[in-house]
């Protein structure tokens, strides 16, 4: 009878442990960064998908950048409230002599190689650009991958057969005519499409070579970069522009902060462009806020430096106290987790896998701006969050959402600017576990809002119970992704504070209250 009742306890006892719930408390007086925006970029698809029939493009458009609500009551996109705008340097009109192979990756020049400009080019591009602004988008960045051909060392948009001396593909003495080039590009826009940039970003991945000719883009010494923002700098203000300058967009964060690597010169970008000490220092231009923007790149992983990089960024971050944007990202062959960069995957593997890296942007490097590589994509890679097949003439195309799409929406759609991200603590439990429930928490104080992100990266359902300190909500509604039909930020029945709620496994939730 003994034993009987011994083995009832015990059974007891792990039914117990395995309804046992994680209690998560919002601390909304936790403050930490404020949010910018959550993005993605027009490269270089949009030329062509810009020029689809109506009804495809409209859809592309909503699914990126629509906050409307269907009447089943699923979103109808992701709300993006940041459209990244590539500006070209015009190796479409060199075609095959660009050294560029794949006609994707050529850009087309508002500039003629006379000086005088056709804003007739890239018109995908600003059919993108209209589509975005009239669905709400509110914050736009032009980039660069290159000066202008004619401007070039080389007369190249990439830095074929230049030394390979980390020097910035431009003729000697033309940074007035490149920062005068992206200050009329930028007005331009304004005046002719009604779309301000907030922001300019002159330089991409500065640190790599550029010399193998696979898309447009070019080195870049601090030194130069340094220079070339003091002209651009001074140039906007002549142009009576508002935009900020955005740097340096490293390729890797490690080079945002590390020194005496082989990138002699390339390397240590914060110290270097934002010490008061140092002689290339940028700080307190007018046209340069306090943020560092940097790319995700080869540190997606536990293993790679998820945590460990993030913090020695931060740290390095809080020394010369600046903000942090991470501007690109997609997955790579290293990400050998998910099977690399290589084949399409509109499942949540792929998904969970960046939902893990934007976590740790937000919550440990502290990120207030996040985005995405490739908003739409034509390759068999894991580089979109829209997939397209284009028929033979390019002309038109079948399209597929992603669970990725989706699941960068149950940040993007609710994590609006303005957004505080708070602090969330949890007893005996890690809130940023990279195999387990990664959870951060944000308060809007326009909206009224908590928005919690809940990332379920393990094989097994979480039970939770969600509880707010500081401010009262009467209920949240969650939503939530997964890899099941229809689960694309599906709303869920609403949940009462304090009460339990099952993550899904391999899913995530996005909590949604108001105070």
């Amino acid at each position: 009878m003994r034993t009987g009742l011994i083995i009832l306890g015990v059974a007891a006892g792990l039914r117990l442990a395995a309804c046992a719930q994680t209690v998560y408390t919002v601390d909304t007086g936790r403050r930490h960064q404020r949010i910018d925006n959550f993005g993605a970029s027009d490269c270089w698809t949009a030329q062509v998908f810009g020029r689809f029939p109506d009804a495809r493009r409209e859809q592309l458009a909503d699914w990126l950048f629509s906050m409307a609500v269907g009447t089943n009551g699923r979103p109808q996109g992701i709300g993006l409230s940041l459209w990244r705008f590539n500006v070209g340097a015009g190796s479409a009109e060199q075609g095959d002599a660009s050294g560029i192979k794949d006609p994707y990756r050529r850009t087309e020049c508002f500039q003629r190689p006379d000086g005088t400009y056709d804003w007739t080019r890239q018109a995908g591009q600003r059919w993108f650009l209209q589509a975005a602004k009239k669905r709400g988008v509110p914050r736009f960045l032009a980039f660069c991958n290159s000066a202008p051909v004619q401007m070039a060392a080389n007369g190249l948009a990439n830095n074929r057969g230049r030394p390979k001396d980390g020097t910035y593909n431009l003729k000697p003495g033309g940074e007035i005519a490149f920062a005068d080039f992206l200050a009329t590009v930028i007005g331009a826009m304004e005046k002719r499409e009604g779309i301000r940039f907030d922001v300019v970003s002159p330089f991409n991945e500065p640190e790599w070579n550029w010399d193998a000719p696979n898309q447009e883009g070019s080195p870049a010494l601090t030194g130069e970069i340094a220079r070339m923002v003091r002209v651009l700098d001074r140039t906007l203000s002549e142009h009576g522009l508002p935009a900020k300058i955005l740097v340096t967009e490293a390729g890797k964060i490690d080079d945002l902060f590390q020194s005496g690597t082989a990138l002699k010169g390339r390397d240590n970008q914060i110290e270097a462009l934002f010490s008061p000490a140092s002689p290339q220092s940028i700080a307190g231009l007018p046209h340069v806020p306090p943020v560092v923007a940097g790319h995700s790149y080869w540190t997606t992983a536990p293993e790679q430096g998820l945590l460990a990089k993030r913090q020695a960024l931060r740290a390095k971050l809080d020394a010369y106290r600046l903000g942090y944007w991470q501007t690109e990202v997609c997955v790579m062959s290293n990400d050998r987790e998910i099977g690399g960069g290589g084949k399409r995957d509109l499942g949540m593997k792929a998904a969970l896998y960046v939902a893990r890296v934007v976590h740790h942007d937000l919550c440990v490097a502290e990120a207030s701006a996040w985005h995405w590589w490739l908003a739409m994509t034509a390759s068999d890679y894991k580089d979109g969050l829209i997939y397209v097949t284009p028929n033979a003439d390019r002309t038109d195309g079948a399209i597929a959402d992603s669970k990725l799409l989706w699941t960068l929406g149950n940040f993007s759609r609710f994590i609006r600017p303005g957004a505080v991200r708070v602090g969330v603590r949890a007893p005996q439990a890690d809130v940023n576990d990279p195999a387990g429930l990664m959870v951060s928490a944000y308060v809007n104080e326009q909206e009224r809002s908590v928005v919690c992100v809940m990332v379920n990266y393990a094989d097994r359902v979480q039970p939770v119970r969600l509880e707010v300190a500081g401010v009262g909500v009467g209920a949240f509604l969650p939503y939530l992704t997964s890899d099941a039909s229809g689960d694309d930020i599906k709303p869920q029945p609403a949940v009462m504070p304090h009460a339990r709620y099952d993550v899904p496994a391999r899913a995530v939730v996005t909590w949604v209250g108001r105070y």
